[in-house]
């Protein structure tokens, strides 16, 4: 309702003006025609009834039109002083409305007094003063709860725009790091291809099967270079490309640290450095999740599957709760986690278990697909 009357506003404020309308006619109650037709009065009324309709635009134009009009006219009415009393509380200030009450007051209290003397001011101006403060009151109780509505709407932008700025920052340190990676990636496989190189020149002659053995590892070499430039210059994405690091080394790291891990393989790992380093990560980005988040786990899995077409990583814990503990991060590593997975053609799903979390990612196997093995 309150929605629907700030989109049509004029729904409100036309019964105003068409009762003012009518006030200024003179019709009375039962709509009975005046015997003689002060037609200054009507049009007076008539210009301060239909002012009311810029009573959200210009409340301060409407109450010198209102004032004006009072004073110009014997036949003032009490209603367009309200609402525009109420208009400045609620469009302009706090302070707005109480001039707007004052100013009320002041000249209904006055024009009464030149027209009935003082003898007549004391019966209304306990009335008068009620209806001021009351207009008065509601426009600044709808006041403060539209500022309060608004404040909590800029918090929640503003908040998102702050969010959405961290993350921009976070990609952009990611790149930083990634470029330093890169390079020394590259650098390093140009400097075996250039000892291969030299190697095979030396003992081609001598000794034509190490010197082949060393060409095709040179050519490997020069593949793996390949797939790191393209990476480098191309989309620059993944979320950082450290080392492959060693699992049982990262296990037990976090055993000795109170996570009670256990590691569970099968099928031999893969060749490919790059999906090495991805499923360290997802490792390594899950265990810290569970270290902390999970409360109290008995026991925290991880079950790698390089037999199976796609790779199948996945991380569970048994942590009581079924909802999750309070974030302490910016959750900047999922996100990176997500991109890295995804730049190797690979998917993440995470979520809550009955008990506990679990993370599950899919890789596409480089032996069963040979166009999986370069990052997108």
């Amino acid at each position: 309702m309150r929605a629907f009357w700030a989109r049509h506003s004029w729904l409100g404020i036309w019964p105003v003006v068409l009762f003012c309308l009518a006030l200024g006619f003179d019709t009375g109650i039962g709509f009975r025609l005046p015997q003689t037709w002060d037609w200054w009065a009507i049009g007076v009324n008539t210009v301060v009834a239909l002012s009311l309709l810029a009573w959200r635009s210009r409340p301060w134009w409407v109450l010198l039109v209102v004032v004006a009009g009072d004073l110009v006219s014997e036949s003032a009415q009490l209603i367009p002083f309200m609402v525009v009393s109420y208009s400045l509380a609620v469009y302009r200030s706090t302070r707005a409305g109480i001039i707007g009450g004052v100013v009320t007051v002041v000249v209904m209290a006055g024009e009464n007094v030149v027209r009935n003397g003082y003898a007549a001011l004391q019966p209304v101006a306990l009335p008068l003063i009620a209806a001021a403060v009351g207009s008065v009151l509601v426009g600044v109780n709808v006041a403060t709860r539209r500022r309060y509505l608004h404040a909590l709407l800029d918090r929640a932008t503003r908040l998102a725009r702050e969010k959405e700025q961290e993350g921009q920052l976070a990609a952009g340190r990611e790149r930083a790091r990634i470029a330093r990676d890169m390079h020394d990636i590259v650098a390093h496989n140009l400097t075996m291809m250039v000892r291969l190189a030299d190697g095979a020149t030396a003992v081609a002659d001598s000794d034509p099967q190490r010197s082949r053995a060393a060409v095709e590892r040179l050519a490997n070499l020069g593949r793996e270079a390949m797939k790191d430039m393209r990476r480098l210059l191309g989309v620059l994405r993944d979320g950082g490309l450290d080392t492959p690091g060693d699992l049982e080394t990262l296990v037990e790291t976090f055993r000795i640290a109170g996570l009670p891990v256990t590691l569970r393989r099968r099928g031999s790992d893969v060749e490919s450095a790059g999906l090495q380093r991805v499923v360290f990560r997802v490792v390594q980005e899950s265990l810290t999740n569970a270290l902390r988040y999970a409360e109290q786990p008995t026991e925290v899995r991880v079950d790698l599957d390089y037999s199976a077409d796609p790779i199948r990583v996945e991380i569970t814990d048994d942590g009581r709760g079924s909802a999750p503990a309070p974030s302490v991060g910016s959750e900047q590593g999922l996100i990176a986690l997500a991109e890295r997975v995804a730049l190797y053609g690979g998917t993440v799903e995470t979520g809550r278990r009955p008990i506990g979390w679990a993370v599950r990612v899919t890789l596409p196997h480089p032996s069963k697909n040979p166009d999986e093995q370069e990052p997108r």
